[in-house]
C-alpha cells in the first residue's frame, strides 16, 4: 500500500470574507422576502400555553351542550 504524504488545507482571509459575503447577501435576500410576505399576512395569533397543550392533547375545555329536556310520556 502506498502512503500519501499528509495534506495542508489552508485557510485565507480572502476566504473567509467571501464567504461572509456569500451568507450575509443570502440571509439579506430571505429576510426581504420574509419582510415583504408578513406585511400582507394577517396577524399572528398567539395562544396561552394552557391552550396549547390542550390542543397538543385533544382536550376541548368548552362544555357540550345540554340537551333540551323533553317531557317524559308514558
Amino acid at each position: 500500500m502506498l502512503r500519501r504524504n499528509p495534506t495542508r488545507i489552508e485557510l485565507k482571509l480572502t476566504d473567509i470574507v467571501t464567504e461572509y459575503e456569500v451568507v450575509k447577501k443570502e440571509q439579506d435576500c430571505e429576510r426581504n422576502k420574509n419582510m415583504a410576505t408578513t406585511s400582507d399576512l394577517t396577524p399572528v395569533i398567539l395562544k396561552t400555553k394552557t391552550e396549547l397543550i390542550n390542543e397538543r392533547i385533544g382536550y376541548d375545555p368548552k362544555p357540550k351542550p345540554q340537551p333540551t329536556h323533553r317531557p317524559i310520556v308514558n
